[in-house]
């Protein structure tokens, strides 16, 4: 079995369910998920280990010719859940603590991710202006879909901050004409 080498230099299988999970948090169609899972398959049969960056880089290249808002999304939950930012060829730097850059505000954090609600009420904001300057309702619904998803796998965070969290999102989306998030089974911390 292909083992999967992390940016922290830990090992783990490779496992083509947590791939195709990751597509369709990210907004993937099935079909694209599926597509994608299969040429990755494809690529680690013959190999012992692959690094998580090669994987990615690949995923975020396909994405771009297949489903290009949700490889947009996928960097945006990227930056905001993960601390990192992508570059050229879906390479990424990683910001472990300290200034990380979302949108144009700049914050303070301790970890990867969101900490509260309020923090997802000013990624919100930075949307809404986004939308304002020309970013097609399909990147921002992407993203939109990013966040939500972001914030119900994010263990860090307080059931009650999540909830807030949804809320906003819901809010926003409400303000555009478009049906809120339904949860599909209760918030865990």
């Amino acid at each position: 079995m292909t083992k999967v080498i992390k940016r922290s230099g830990e090992e783990e299988e490779y496992l083509s369910d947590k791939l195709y999970n990751a597509l369709i948090r990210a907004g993937a169609s099935d079909e694209v998920a599926k597509e994608i899972v299969k040429e990755i398959d494809e690529r680690v049969k013959e190999r012992e280990k692959i690094s998580t960056d090669e994987i990615r880089r690949y995923v975020l290249t396909r994405l771009q010719q297949l489903e290009p808002e949700v490889a947009d999304a996928w960097q945006f939950y990227d930056r905001v859940f993960k601390g990192r930012i992508t570059f050229e060829n879906g390479k990424a730097i990683v910001v472990d603590k300290g200034k990380l850059y979302l949108g144009r505000k700049v914050k303070d954090f301790n970890g990867k991710g969101l900490e509260n609600a309020e923090q997802v009420k000013e990624i919100l904001d930075e949307l809404k202006e986004d939308m304002d300057y020309g970013l097609s309702p399909k990147v921002i619904n992407a993203r939109l879909y990013a966040l939500f998803m972001g914030v119900l796998h994010k263990k860090d965070m307080p059931e009650g901050e999540k909830e807030k969290a949804i809320k906003y999102i819901n809010d926003f989306r409400e303000s555009l004409g478009w049906k809120p998030y339904e949860l599909k089974y209760p918030l865990q911390s």
